[in-house]
């Protein structure tokens, strides 16, 4: 399994470029088009167990120090007509603790941190998050059902499958210091 190293690239904050609603407000429940059609791509992209397999990769801790490293990131190609994917992986953290505070892709107009979570009338539905927190020394498994990078504003042909692309992930640490790191991802297909 590959595992992805980079280190922050400058000390700089980022703010998410958001233009979906607020983030106690509840995104479409699965049952619109696209919510149906993102809930098919992360299906597919489920692999046999429901860990997502990227957890079980051997990382060297010692390696990663102070960063954060990526595994087996992958970004979906929408839906013929669509211009909203969904992006999976898992972020490692070394010594310290990390936390995501958003991203940006040149591919996509904006990029928004997501999880599944109950809704009062007891369904399943996606919401956006402000950060996603990995503990030193542990994972954070983005996967489906679960927490994911939602793209919005695809442009098209921007995503050729089985190409690299560079989404940059903006984290905290404890102690307040910033950065941003550049994250590969491989592009896949829906089917």
């Amino acid at each position: 399994m590959r595992v992805s190293l980079y280190s922050a690239a400058g000390i700089a904050g980022m703010i998410l470029a958001a233009c979906a609603p607020a983030a106690d407000a509840p995104a479409p429940a699965p049952e619109t088009p696209v919510a149906a059609e993102i809930q098919a791509g992360e299906e597919a992209a489920r692999p046999e167990d429901e860990t997502g397999g990227e957890a079980d990769a051997q990382v060297d801790r010692g390696e990663i120090a102070g960063s954060l490293a990526l595994l087996e990131g992958t970004v979906f190609v929408p839906p013929e007509g669509r211009d909203v994917t969904a992006g999976f992986g898992t972020f490692a953290a070394g010594t310290r603790a990390v936390t995501i505070t958003g991203a940006q892709a040149a591919f996509a107009q904006a990029v928004e941190l997501h999880t599944h979570q109950m809704s009062e009338d007891g369904r399943m539905a996606m919401r956006k998050v402000d950060a996603f927190a990995v503990p030193a020394n542990e994972d954070r498994v983005l996967k489906r059902g679960g927490d994911h990078m939602m793209f919005f504003g695809v442009q098209p042909g921007s995503l050729t499958p089985g190409a690299s692309v560079t989404v940059t992930v903006s984290i905290q640490h404890e102690d307040g210091t910033t950065g941003e790191i550049d994250m590969p991802f491989t592009v896949a297909t829906l089917d």
